[in-house]
């Protein structure tokens, strides 16, 4: 059967994006050329510009790529803290499924890696204040739950580089704990925020 132009189009862009996915994967953004891509990919390097722009384009499009990899979707209804444990576990699941995606998107220098991750931290507190009923807004609550996914993704990481030596069950508890103690903390520098109904829920894992 012969191929539209626009089946042929999109194969070609896939096959530009999943070259790029694993070239900057593999190398830092200034390491990587377009005359890269297009040879990983086998085809006309013109083509990077016709569909992405340029290679800033491509790398943009790539990374959210990754991101996609790793996205999970919100926790089924249950308490609090069975739903914070379900989020830890996706996540930990997923990164654990697709380590070398992680590990490219958190420790690259790149801008918009950065623009990605920050943008799904974001979104992690908002579901997690929502979860625990936090008010985001809250300074003291703000810098918890930030120095929270901070730990948590250095934690993650540690973790995978050490070809994950300690099981799930086991580091979701950890994590958990870390958060129920940043809550504590937090309540030190804002002596009106009441953690005790957040710590209650983390505490009960069922």
């Amino acid at each position: 059967m012969v191929s539209t132009r626009a089946e042929r189009a999109a194969s070609t862009r896939r096959k530009l994006l999943d070259a790029a996915v694993q070239l900057f994967l593999d190398k830092p953004y200034d390491k990587v050329s377009v005359h890269d891509l297009a040879d990983a990919a086998g085809v006309a390097y013109g083509l990077i510009a016709h569909h992405f722009g340029n290679k800033r384009g491509i790398h943009r499009e790539a990374m959210r790529q990754i991101a996609r990899r790793l996205a999970q979707g919100p926790p089924p209804p249950g308490p609090p803290g069975t739903r914070i444990r379900h989020l830890v576990r996706d996540h930990l699941t997923s990164t654990r499924h697709n380590p070398a995606a992680y590990l490219g998107l958190m420790l690259s220098t790149d801008p918009d890696s950065h623009a990605i991750v920050d943008a799904s931290k974001r979104l992690a507190i908002q579901a997690i204040s929502e979860i625990l009923d936090l008010d985001p807004e809250r300074p003291a609550v703000r810098l918890a739950l930030r120095t929270w996914l901070a730990a948590f993704g250095e934690a993650v990481i540690v973790w995978l580089q050490d070809g994950c030596p300690y099981s799930t069950d086991d580091l979701i508890e950890v994590l958990t704990a870390t958060l129920a103690e940043l809550l504590r903390q937090a309540a030190r520098l804002d002596p009106a925020l009441d953690p005790a109904p957040a710590l209650a829920a983390l505490d009960r894992p069922d």
